[in-house]
């Protein structure tokens, strides 16, 4: 294996949002990892910021605004992350797509093995968090879905 293709392979890792990259070619095995940083919450949304002084909020107003409770579905392995089922197919979901729960929404392919990603829950498909062909590790969001009713 070339030193110089493992240097670029340690660029494209450190520039991605992957934490970990393996390959092996020829008889060579490579495995390639960051450091993961503290993440600011286990949940998976953003971080609360203070909020203003009462008195700059209408008071009616607040009791208006409803938020949609949102919930993360996420990799159940490392692996690589595929949107559609196969070779030149559509997308499985697109953003904005309501699924019903035990619908296929992705694949990750694991060591040769392709695992189906199934919706957990009713929802309408927010976020679609990583790209097709993408490494994810265990643990990673890979959809956000805004629950039904």
């Amino acid at each position: 294996m070339d030193l110089t293709f493992v240097q670029k392979l340690i660029d494209v890792v450190s520039r991605s949002p992957i934490g970990e990259l393996q390959i092996e070619c020829d008889g060579f095995h490579v495995r390639i990892a960051k450091q993961a940083s503290p993440s600011i919450s286990q949940a998976g949304s953003p971080p609360q910021t203070a909020s203003a002084p009462s008195a700059a909020v209408p008071s009616g107003m607040a009791s208006t605004v409803a938020t949609t409770p949102r919930h993360s579905i996420r990799a159940p392995l490392t692996g690589v992350f595929y949107r559609s089922a196969g070779e030149g197919e559509p997308p499985l979901v697109s953003a904005g797509d309501l699924v019903e729960e035990g619908r296929k929404i992705g694949v990750l392919e694991a060591m040769k093995t392709f695992n189906v990603v199934e919706a957990d829950r009713t929802g309408r498909i927010v976020e679609i968090v990583f790209g097709d062909h993408a490494a994810v590790q265990s643990g990673d969001v890979l959809f956000v879905l805004e629950e039904a009713g």
